[in-house]
């Protein structure tokens, strides 16, 4: 089994893993709704930190390094 690359948090409880980012934001698309491949992007980058009113608070999105 291959490890995925991509690991979806929730409140630092693991949800998923994906093999891509567009997976990921399309598995929580079909959840929660909205377009959310930017905001889990800048998420995973570090780049933003989801206020209390975001749909995405709470979500943190983890890179799984292989050696």
């Amino acid at each position: 089994m291959q490890d995925k690359k991509y690991l979806l948090y929730k409140n630092d409880v693991f949800l998923h893993g994906f093999d891509t980012m567009k997976d990921c934001s399309t598995w929580l698309e079909n959840i929660i709704g909205g377009s959310l491949y930017q905001g889990l992007s800048r998420i995973r980058d570090g780049k933003w930190i989801p206020k209390e009113d975001s749909q995405l608070f709470g979500y943190e999105v983890k890179i799984n390094i292989q050696q």
